[in-house]
């Protein structure tokens, strides 16, 4: 899958992103978001900030919510389901190691999460 993701590395435009775009990073002044902080800077497509700050939480990682979510993206790219649920994979498996050393508390909201999201994994 990691290289088939590779694959659109030169489809895209390329952005400065903000690279830790959790939702521990989002600050909120009366429901409304006022700033990002605590950046790690990278360069790459806008998907990477919007795949990391859906998987950076174990709530509500399901289907309808990242469509829901992703319809409101503006994208310069058209994407389809197939590359959005790769993207998504990608970061949820990568966010469960993350977990483990820094949320370790968040760890069985994600195993539970991963066991419902595998099944979009591509056949061997």
């Amino acid at each position: 899958m990691v290289n088939k993701l590779k694959t659109y590395e030169h489809q895209e435009e390329k952005y400065y992103l903000h690279g830790d775009a959790g939702v521990h990073n989002f600050v909120y002044m009366v429901n409304i978001l006022n700033g990002v902080i605590d950046p790690s800077p990278l360069i790459g497509p806008k998907i990477y900030d919007f795949t990391y700050a859906f998987c950076s939480s174990p709530d509500n990682l399901n289907l309808r919510t990242l469509l829901r979510s992703f319809s409101l993206l503006t994208q310069d790219v058209p994407f389809n389901t197939e590359r959005l649920l790769d993207e998504v994979l990608f970061q949820l498996y990568t966010r469960i190691g993350v977990c483990i050393r820094v949320h370790p508390h968040d760890l069985s909201g994600y195993l539970k999460a991963w066991k419902e999201w595998r099944v979009y994994l591509p056949s061997l």
